[in-house]
């Protein structure tokens, strides 16, 4: 192994990537070596010297370690541009965190952080639609959208699913999506129920006067059925579809944005599986980069985390991912292992906040994200004591208290939907 990778005077191009890595060697290994090693094993070093790395090639195409901090355990690479295929998410990830993670030198190792030149942003897409054109999709502007899973998560038939979709609707949601695990099951097949619920949305903006979204689950076992259900999808009427990020794989996802775009419908990610490698702080790869990858891929809306919900995620985190989703330019923050990011023209992706929410945590949440956040509810809804409609009423009943700086409580006397939910979900 080439052991000249250490190089703490030098300056990262314009067109070299960056990456942070927290780094733990294994007993007996020096940090420096640990980190060279690892430097060396992702980009174009061997476990031995080999006669076919030319010092012309060495010198061309060697990473450089130019920060290291060993009270942290940080490190941070540079990696010129000319050791990825631009534009291919899987080859980027192969290179930078592939067999890294199994060599015995480290104990641990995370992937905190990727930094993309401008040279290579310019080969990805980003979201089609994205914040700005999700909110035209559904014709709101000036508030956070409102939106449920149908629950069960899986057993109810596609006419039961429908009908619950409608009172999702007609309560007051925008948007109603399926959950991770109901895809094409026998009891619920993807055909029917994407037929039915999307007739039943259409049904709703009749009667409410509003944009109604269906988000049905494409997940499948082939890219060639997800493209066929995305198809379905676009031949009934639909402006959405829904994927699991994580259990398809990078490259399902970029054939997906590709098929997309030429069906005109914008894509929801679920982050499901994501804390298999995303939770533990010391090992894996963070929810952070996964995020920046599902925008360069150009997906159009991500959840985040909520904070108050019954999900993991720190509020730091969680508020880390929504800068990466929403703004254009992402200041560094040592503190949270953030790289600074310029997105360019990349458009922005809608935060989603979801996991365990009841209609009395809005004001919280409105008080977190602001304005452009979609909060999406799930038992806070269905679990409603005067049932699903009246849910999904309570929910924009404490969104309206919440934008006229009313309190909830407030509010809720001249409420019936919202005083309930503020007794089953608030009582002492």
């Amino acid at each position: 192994m080439r052991r000249d990778y250490i190089d703490i005077g030098y300056s990262p191009k314009d067109t070299d990537l960056i990456c942070e890595f927290h780094i733990e060697p294994s007993a007996g290994v020096n940090f420096e070596e640990a980190a060279t090693h690892m430097a060396g094993e992702s980009s174009i070093d061997s476990w031995t010297e080999i006669s076919t790395l030319s010092p012309e090639l060495a010198a061309k195409l060697k990473p450089h370690v130019f920060y290291l901090d060993e009270e942290s355990q940080t490190v941070r690479v540079a990696y010129s541009e000319d050791l990825f295929e631009l534009g291919s998410v899987p080859q980027v990830l192969s290179a930078v965190a592939g067999n890294i993670f199994s060599m015995k030198i480290v104990d641990n190792l995370r992937l905190q952080d990727i930094a993309f030149p401008g040279s290579m942003l310019r080969e990805f897409k980003g979201p089609n639609f994205g914040l700005p054109g999700i909110r035209k999709l559904v014709g709101v502007y000036d508030r956070p959208l409102i939106g449920t899973i149908v629950k069960p998560k899986v057993g109810l038939t596609s006419e039961k699913h429908a009908e619950v979709a409608y009172n999702s609707f007609a309560g007051g949601c925008d948007l109603v999506k399926d959950d991770e695990n109901l895809t094409d099951q026998k009891f619920n097949g993807f055909d029917r129920r994407a037929e039915l619920t999307l007739k039943i949305a259409e049904k709703a903006e009749v009667e409410t006067g509003e944009k109604k979204m269906y988000l049905c689950n494409i997940t499948a076992p082939t890219c060639k059925e997800m493209t066929r259900r995305l198809n379905v999808l676009k031949d009934l009427g639909a402006s959405y579809a829904m994927i699991d990020i994580v259990p398809v794989g990078w490259t399902a996802l970029q054939t997906l944005r590709e098929e997309a775009e030429d069906a005109g419908l914008a894509l929801h990610a679920h982050r499901c599986m994501h804390s298999a490698y995303t939770r533990n702080p010391r090992h894996g790869m963070s929810m952070v980069l996964v995020a920046k990858l599902c925008r360069l891929i150009g997906l159009d809306q991500l959840h985040i985390g909520t904070v108050v919900g019954k999900m993991h995620g720190e509020k730091h985190e969680v508020l880390s991912l929504r800068d990466e989703c929403v703004l254009g330019k992402v200041p560094a923050d040592e503190t949270q292992h953030v790289l600074a990011q310029d997105w360019g023209g990349l458009k922005p992706m809608f935060p989603v906040a979801s996991g365990g929410l009841a209609p009395t945590m809005i004001p919280d949440l409105y008080s977190i994200f602001g304005k452009d956040v979609i909060m999406q509810f799930g038992g806070g809804i269905h679990a409603h004591p005067m049932g699903t409609a009246a849910g999904a009423t309570a929910c924009r009943q404490a969104l309206d208290a919440s934008l006229e700086g009313v309190s909830m409580q407030d509010y809720a006397k001249n409420h019936t939907e919202l005083e309930a939910a503020i007794g089953k979900w608030l009582k002492k």
